[in-house]
């Protein structure tokens, strides 16, 4: 109690400071945050497919494809998650919603561009959970365009690991469509042993390998895997989430408090010593 006793009167003189020193910054604050643009968060939320269905023999092997869970076991979250934070991904946004206008930035052209991508990954969050989960999160002060941001995200993610299938499947069916062509030259006028004397295997073997491989591959090409599976579509927010005005001018109100406080009960101390 004493301390106390020794504390009040000191406050008591410096009322007027401390009331100034923290009613101006918390008034500050409330004002600020009232002028800034209010922003909205829509979210939506995707799980990764089981990466086992890139296997072309899916389609004809039906006992394969029993053994595979739509779902991935989690190994394939960070592949998804990379995906999603691609330079691809990203720029596809920048372009397909005209984000260089909606940003206001001025500039035309790949500077601009690079401009309004930095602005959009602040305005955009990509997160993992403990769950397997990823999370992409959208701010904008448009709440319809910031749903619609966050679910092309998701479907620009799943088209550009589609697209790496294609890529992946057109090349080996050049391949072995190409190889196909040369077996069935080769074989056209040579029959029986090699020149080292072993026995080849049979022609219509090996032809049928390769129309059943090609069959597969076309399959693939025309029904590529998924990537994600999409758990939680994004939806127009109706609050806003940013700027927060209680958390902006209660955080405000206590710093200046705190430091008030330490300015009249230990800057006379610092004085007297000093």
């Amino acid at each position: 109690m004493s301390l106390i006793h020794e504390l009040l009167p000191t406050l008591r003189r410096n009322t007027r400071f401390l009331t100034a020193f923290v009613a101006l910054p918390t008034l500050a604050a409330l004002v600020t945050s009232l002028l800034i643009p209010r922003e909205y968060l829509s979210k939506a939320s995707v799980l990764p497919a089981n990466s086992r269905f890139s296997d072309k023999s899916r389609y004809t092997a039906e006992e394969i494809t029993e053994l595979y869970s739509v779902f991935s076991s989690g190994d394939d979250l960070d592949r998804l998650y990379a995906t999603a934070r691609s330079w691809p991904v990203m720029t596809r946004i920048i372009d397909s919603f005209g984000l260089v206008q909606h940003y206001r930035i001025k500039k035309d052209d790949e500077r601009g561009r690079e401009n309004a991508l930095r602005m959009f990954r602040k305005n955009c969050g990509i997160f993992k959970t403990e769950y397997g989960e990823m999370h992409i999160k959208v701010w904008d002060r448009d709440r319809k365009l910031a749903a619609d941001i966050a679910n092309a995200m998701v479907a620009q993610t799943e088209k550009a690991h589609q697209d790496m299938y294609r890529d992946y499947y057109a090349t080996s069916l050049r391949k072995l469509e190409l190889a196909y062509a040369q077996l069935q030259a080769s074989e056209a006028g040579v029959s029986g042993p090699d020149s080292a004397g072993a026995r080849r295997d049979p022609p219509a073997h090996q032809l049928d390998y390769y129309r059943r491989a090609m069959t597969d591959l076309r399959m693939a090409l025309l029904n590529p895997p998924p990537a994600l599976v999409v758990l939680e579509k994004a939806i127009p927010s109706v609050k806003a989430d940013r700027p927060n005005i209680v958390v902006n001018v209660v955080a405000t109100f206590l710093i200046s408090l705190f430091t008030g406080l330490a300015i009249v009960l230990l800057l006379p101390v610092f004085i007297k010593k000093g």
